[in-house]
Parts: structure tokens; sequence; C-alpha cells
């Protein structure tokens, strides 16, 4: 039996459901699932989404939200936040005296196994405190109706509590999708308690001038976008562990202008993660150093660090003595019964229940039943597996615990055009305030994904909604969005950016050009090699060889066509050649993934259709040329379309600075070499391989329209290398890039030495001095002076990008220039 949340016993509707179901009944099922349909396009237009670890969709997996909201009376909710206050303060309480005197432990209230024996227990945090002593800044609770129409606590986070972002998500869609009711009902608001979690912390650091960061482990994590989201809602710079630095004890953050000190951390990375000099050593999301930082003082983060000892499913099993012990209450929720196995009565106990409980890892804190977790249903185990089990609770119970089994309410939902019911479960949240705990109204409803599941995990495939508390009084209008009320302030620009996404956006532009440059000329080999196999095969010789080959034999010694096109097979299409077409779009994914809060939603479709391709032919099928030109001129669109956005779209700050700039550096480079490549020795098929390489690099048109179709070189290298007016020559480049370089900061030393200014002033004064003429003289079968501009292009082309990173990518020492900023020297 199930606890029902529309209905009671008798069939009948509850009272808080009542306003919402008539509304309900009053829309016809074309306005439904046409307001249906338009918060499934809102979720997609904000580009929410969930990653779920080894799913073929990974991270363009779309946030799955049921319209129908999730309602709770006034007196329900009084009795939640009332509980969820009582947990998060003992939360807190737990975390001061475990990592201080261990009274619990000392007392006999909490086994010392439960603390000492946990892997989140971090002993080199033992006698620090954080900034007032709060070791708990956010805490959630997941709570799930037991049959009597109770609650439940089915799990608790102090560590870094996830869904936030989410639940807000939720909300602003729901609202939207039915803003008469959300207004009629009532419905109590989110932002004070967001504005509320945000001037608690930053209260609590030493300077509001300092900088306010959220650290997440990066764009592949799981809940990536809500990290993006909490960032940008919160008014916080998003950050991942390589941005920040820890010097003399306190905390920066690499900034294109040099190191800016950081005063909070809101942190969305495991505590185990955070330093791998105190703890884990093979992390890499982490800053080395920081818990030196925090034993200064000098940074605050929210959560303090180590909060995961008191997540796992064991310690549920103490907390009611805990509660008393220190604070003298009753727990106002109880917990999933639960009993540790670390003692005789608790095997006892779990070997006579086996059958009708879960049993599970004492310190597996993920959601019960989801992807990844430890908990097993005794009665699903087969004979192996209970004796296994059973083997296990005899030789190391103290490492288990069994819980009970705890079927979840229903609550209405609509899916595939039709109204149902499925089990869910409620996150709340708390955050605490100097005046004390205040609990959000509402939070993340989770939905399972079908009647079996008894617990919910978002990787398990679960779904999601809104939460609506109803309130008896007013509710208030305030909102961060609209910033209070208040008239907001014009900005032309933001804070400096994090020099490791200015880095990645150089280098999304360096490979996505690098990837137009390969296509063009596969596709150039790709279109003559049935009907000018000769041609094709001169072309692969000069063209393709930077980029490898994919046989055992080298290029030049492939003789004929056959051989041509199993080279051409592997290197379009085969995922496992390391420098083959389909290696270098996967870099150019993994580079906009690690930049996509930067990206508009567009530029990101853009990249995705361009890198995602499910329908690619085996490897070890017949090479068609038709299929990989069609596969090749989708490239070549995508790839431009790519490039069109970021022109049109991006607004002219440091994101498209850096990106256009690391485009224009690859393109000069490139195209010296193919200049190179193809004239720079006489060739009795010249005229064919100046017109490949116009064709190549989409200067066909321009050369047709000024000098007909009487191709000779000086035109030729003229229009490629030397002049600015053509926007796919070497010119134009370096002018674009000297004019980006007056754009950037001069703050540091470095940036101030002007290398990059010098390096490229250099370039231009060659081309400006070069003379068509002389570039195509040709002495003993070769042209020295096209040889030695190229060259000097290419190797300084090498060069510029080192110094720009040199300039705005590095950060090894620094000065001090005031109390909100540090400069490198």
């Amino acid at each position: 039996m199930r606890f029902d949340e529309l209905r009671d016993g008798a069939g009948e509707l509850r009272p808080h459901w009542r306003a919402f179901a008539r509304s309900l009944s009053a829309l016809s099922p074309e306005e439904f699932g046409r307001r249906q349909a338009s918060a499934r396009a809102t979720v997609q237009d904000n580009g929410v989404t969930y990653n779920v670890y080894d799913d073929r969709e990974g991270q363009a997996r779309p946030w799955q939200l049921d319209i129908v909201p999730f309602i709770l009376s006034a007196g329900d909710w009084a009795k939640i936040e009332a509980a969820v206050i009582q947990r998060a303060m003992l939360a807190d309480l737990i975390l001061r005296d475990v990592y201080g005197p261990q009274q619990l432990i000392r007392d006999g209230v909490l086994p010392a196994h439960l603390v000492t024996g946990h892997p989140q227990f971090l002993r080199p945090l033992c006698s620090s405190r954080p900034a007032r002593d709060v070791h708990v800044h956010l805490y959630s609770a997941d709570l799930a109706r037991a049959p009597d129409g109770s609650w439940k606590v089915m799990a608790s986070r102090a560590d870094a509590p996830g869904g936030l972002g989410y639940a807000l998500e939720n909300r602003l869609v729901v609202a939207q999708t039915f803003p008469e009711r959300f207004g009629d009902m009532q419905v109590a608001r989110l932002a004070s308690f967001f504005n509320a979690y945000r001037e608690s912390v930053l209260e609590l650091g030493s300077s509001r001038r300092d900088r306010a960061v959220l650290l997440t482990p990066g764009p592949y994590n799981e809940a990536y976008f809500e990290h993006v989201y909490l960032a940008h809602y919160l008014g916080l710079t998003l950050v991942q562990g390589d941005d920040l630095a820890v010097r003399d004890g306190e905390v920066f953050l690499k900034t294109l202008t040099g190191l800016e000190r950081v005063a909070c951390i809101f942190r969305r990375v495991d505590s185990d993660f955070c330093d791998p000099l105190e703890f884990r050593g093979d992390s890499a999301l982490g800053v080395p150093g920081l818990v030196e930082a925090v034993r200064a003082g000098s940074v605050v983060l929210a959560n303090a660090l180590g909060g995961g000892v008191i997540e796992s499913p064991a310690m549920d099993a103490y907390l009611p003595n805990i509660a008393r012990a220190l604070l003298e209450e009753e727990l106002k929720i109880p917990d999933i019964a639960t009993i540790w196995c670390g003692t005789d009565w608790g095997r006892k106990e779990a070997l006579a229940r086996i059958d009708q409980s879960i049993l599970r890892d004492a310190f597996d804190a993920r959601p019960l039943f989801s992807r990844r977790s430890s908990a097993r249903l005794g009665s699903d185990m087969s004979v192996q597996e209970r004796e296994r089990a059973v083997a296990k609770l005899n030789r190391r119970g103290e490492t288990m615990v069994f819980q009970e089994v705890s079927p979840l309410g229903l609550a209405p939902v609509f899916e595939k055009g039709q109204f149902g019911a499925k089990p869910v479960s409620l996150r709340v949240f708390a955050a605490w305030t100097p005046g004390g705990w205040t609990v959000m109204p509402g939070g993340l409803t989770r939905v399972a994904a079908d009647d079996s599941v008894r617990a919910l995990s978002m990787q398990s495939g679960a779904s999601s909604k809104d939460a609506w508390v109803l309130s008896t009084t007013p509710v208030d209008s305030f909102s961060l969005l609209a910033d209070g009320g208040r008239m907001l302030e014009i900005k032309r620009h933001g804070q400096s950016a994090p020099s490791r996404a200015m880095d990645n956006l150089f280098w999304l532009g360096r490979y996505a050009e690098r990837t137009e440059s390969f296509v063009r000329i596969l596709r150039a080999v790709t279109a003559r090699v049935s009907d000018e196999p000769a041609g094709a095969l001169e072309v692969a010789r000069k063209l393709l060889i930077p980029f490898s080959q994919a046989s055992d034999a080298p290029i030049e010694e492939i003789a004929d066509e056959r051989e041509l096109t199993q080279e051409l097979q592997v290197l379009i299409f085969s995922p496992r050649h390391s420098r083959g077409l389909q290696k270098l779009l996967s870099r150019v994914e993994r580079t906009a993934w690690s930049v996509r809060d930067r990206l508009s939603l567009d530029t990101w479709r853009t990249i995705h259709a361009m890198t995602v391709n499910d329908t690619l032919p085996p490897v070890d099928v017949a090479f068609e040329a038709p299929v990989a030109r069609f596969h090749l001129d989708a490239l070549v669109r995508r790839t431009a379309a790519l490039s069109g956005l970021s022109a049109e779209n991006m607004t002219r700050g440091p994101n498209w600075l850096f990106m256009d700039l690391g485009r224009r550096v690859e393109r000069a480079m490139h195209l010296a070499w193919l200049v190179r490549q193809t004239v720079a020795l006489a060739d009795a098929r010249e005229t064919e391989h100046m017109r490949i390489l116009l064709e190549i690099d989409d200067s066909a048109m321009t050369y047709r329209s000024r000098y007909l179709n009487v191709f000779q070189l000086v035109p030729f290298v003229d229009l490629l290398l030397l002049d600015e007016n053509n926007p796919r020559s070497c010119a134009f480049q370096l002018a674009a890039i000297e004019s980006h370089l007056r754009e950037l900061p001069r703050i540091t030393l470095a940036q101030r030495s002007d290398v990059p200014r010098t390096i490229v002033h250099e370039m231009r004064s060659a081309i400006a001095n070069a003379n068509p003429a002389r570039l195509a003289f040709c002495a003993a079968g070769a042209r020295p002076g096209l040889i030695e501009l190229t060259d000097t292009i290419f190797s300084s082309a090498g060069e510029l990008s080192d110094a720009i990173a040199d300039a705005y990518f590095q950060h090894a020492s620094r000065s001090r220039t005031g109390s909100g900023s540090v400069m490198d020297v």
C-alpha cells in the first residue's frame, strides 16, 4: 500500500489539491499539450541537461520535467520545515564534535568506527575551525511518505548538496506554465531563500571586495548545468580547481589581469577531492594548498570540508540518540529504519530479516537503488549472492547496514498523453544564516522511472517536478532576477575572466579552424579520387602528410587508387586513428564542453551537430566517395556555421577575443604551410595545385573575379599571403590578431612586455616588405623567397601562441597592489 498525494482513502481530492485540479479539468487536452510542449521547449532553450554517466546521450541528455507540480499544504510544510531545521542544526553540531572534542564517541553515543573508519573522515581537518564554527551552510534531506502519510528521511547531505539549481529551474518553468494558478494559490517564493544563503556566506568572508566563486568539478560532472545556473543566479564566478591558486595561505583566482583574492568558495566538489596535497593525491579537481588556506582562516568554504562523514546510512541508526545528547529532543521526522551490523545484535537482526530488508555498505551515501549504489534487496539475491552477503556480515559486519523496505508515496504525473501516478521523493534544502536556519519553501521532487523503484536517482532515469508550498499569508515579491526592483547599473563588460576558460576558448578556436582545414583537404582529395586518381594521389602526398597516415606505408608510397581510398576511409571515418578526422572532432567537442557555460545554446548545438555523428559507416566497409563527400560537405557547412555564430553572436569581450585569436593564429599558420607544400617547389602540375589550394582556402571565386581563369603564381601568392582585403589570407589574419591584442589587458609584467604584439608586428612587417614577384622567383627548382616567408609565418605563429599563453594563461609569481588584487610579475 502507498500513500496517495492527490486523493484520500475515500477517493476524494485532498483540500490543497482541489484548486489546481479544477484548473486542470478546465483545460482542453489540446491546451494542456500546448503548455507541456512549451515547458519542454523552455527546458531545451535554457540548455538544461543532466549528465548520465555511461549513457549514450551523456552530456546531451535533456532534463526531465513533469509540469504537474507536487503540492504541499501549509500544515504539512510546517512539520517538514521544523524537522529539516532540526536536522540541519544536528548535522552542524555533529561535525563540530567529530572534528573537535569527539565527545559523542567518548560518551558512547556514537561508535568510534562510524567516524574514524569512515573514508570521508578527513583527519587533517581535526581541531581546525571554520569561520564562526559553521560547518554546514547548506543542508538537504530527502523525504518520502510512509503508507500512513507520515514522512521519513531517506538520506541527508551536508558535504556538497546538489539539486538546488534544478529546483530553481523547475520553479521558473512550471510557474510560467501555470501562471494563473501559481498566483491565485499563494505559492511561496524561493528568491528570499537564495538571497539569504548567498548573503550569509558572503558576510563570513574577510572582504566583500574580494571574489566569491562557485567551485565545480567541471563540465563532465552530472550536475554541471546546475553549477553554471547557480553561479549566474547568485552572481558568483564559476571556477574549476585549475582556476584557483594558493599563495602564502590565501586563495587567488587566475584571471587575465593577474591573480585576484578569493574570500568565499561555494563548493560543489566533494571534500576529499578538494586538496590533492592533503587528501586524495590523484584528484585533478581540487586546489593544492586549499586546506592550508582554510586553517589560516583566509577563505570561507561553504560547506566547510569534511561533511561527508555524516552522510552514511550507518549514521542514521544513531541519530535518535545523538539528537537526545546534543539537542535534548526527539527527531521530529524519523529516518528510514536502519540497523548497523557492527554489533552482535545488529548482525543477528540482519540475518533474521535479510529476506525483507535492504543490505548495503555502511558508508555508501548514494541514493537507494541508484545506478552505482551498493544497496541490494535480500529477496532479489541469488543463493550465491546471499551466501557471500552472509559471509561478509560475519566477517566484516561493521562495514554494513540493513534498512527497512519503505514504499514511496504516489503523486500525479502526466506522461505519454495521459495522467497517472508514480512514486516520488522530496529533497528539501536549509541554509544557515546568522539569525538561524531558513528552509527553502519547496524543493526538488524526483519521480521514479517506474512503479518498481523504491527510491530515486536521476542517474537511474528518474524525472523531476516543481514543489509548491501553499502559504496562508501573503507571499513576498522579492526577486534576485529583478535585483529587488532597483534600477540596474549599465554594464558593458563583466569581471575579469578566469584565464583557464580563456585558454580553452583559444584552443577551441584553434581546433575548430584545424578541423575545417583538414575537412577541406580531405574533401578536395575525395572529390578527385574517382575522376582524377593521379591528381588525388598527388594532392594527398602534398597535403595529408602532416596529419599522419592510417596505413603502415607512407603516403608517398601509396601507388594506386585502391590504396588511397583505404587511407581516406580510415582518415575520415575511423574513431581510433590518433590523428584522423574523428579524433580531431572529439578534441573540438571536449574543449567546447569545458567552456560550455560561455557558449550560447545555438553555438553549442552547432558544435554538437558537428562533432556527433551516429551514422558513420564502419571502417571495414568499402570506401564510397559520394558517402564521404556528403559527410565532408555537411562538416564544412557546420564549421562555417560555427565561425558565423562566433562572429555575429558573441559580444566583443574576452570570450570572443580569445576564441577568434585561436582561429586566426591557426589559419595563418596552416595557410602558410599549405602554400609552401603546394608551390614552393616547381612542378608540372602547378596550375592544378593552385586551383586546388584556392578551393581549399575558399578563395577560388575571389581569384576568378580578379583574374578570370588565368592562373599565375604572382597573383596567387599575393591573394593568399599578402592581401589584407582577403579574409582568408595570412595578411588578414595577422591584421586581425594585432587588432585583438590591442584590446587585451596590459596589467602584468608579462603582458606589458608586449611579446605577442612584437611577434605579430615582425610577421606583418615581413609580409608588408614581401614582393610577390620575388616570392614567385624560382631558382634550381625551388622558390627561396616563398620558402623563407612561409617558414617565418609558420614558426612565428607557433611562437605567438606560446607568447599569448605566457602573457595571459600563466601565473607563476605575483606582487601586491592592494587589498583586493594581486598581479603577476
